[in-house]
């Protein structure tokens, strides 16, 4: 099952599943409609993705968005710069994939 980005996520949309925060605890149950205040608590607990169903209103899961397509070279310049760090805690995740994409972005300007 895919999750997307909190970043995506918008006022309207509906839970797929239980959204928790990294300590296990239950924020949202399944089939809450997002709300600005409950997307405000989200990003104050940490929770950078959810599930979320489709605008159809089956089980399915919105797709992630935001995949990144970068050429071998803006990847190894990346690692290197983000090889003392721990890339599983959520912030450190969240700038490596902005700054891939800002590389990305550039390259494809030039």
């Amino acid at each position: 099952m895919k999750s997307i980005k909190i970043k995506f996520i918008k006022e309207g949309m509906v839970t797929a599943t239980e959204v928790k925060d990294r300590m296990g605890r239950t924020l949202l149950t399944e089939g809450q409609v997002i709300t600005a205040q409950k997307l405000k608590t989200l990003k104050a607990w940490g929770v950078t993705d959810a599930n979320i169903k489709d605008s159809k209103g089956s089980d399915e899961v919105v797709p992630e968005v935001d995949k990144i397509i970068a050429s071998p070279a803006i990847i190894k310049e990346q690692e290197t710069l983000f090889k003392h760090t721990d890339r599983r805690h959520p912030a450190i995740a969240e700038l490596y994939d902005i700054c891939l994409a800002r590389k990305v972005e550039i390259r494809q300007d030039n």
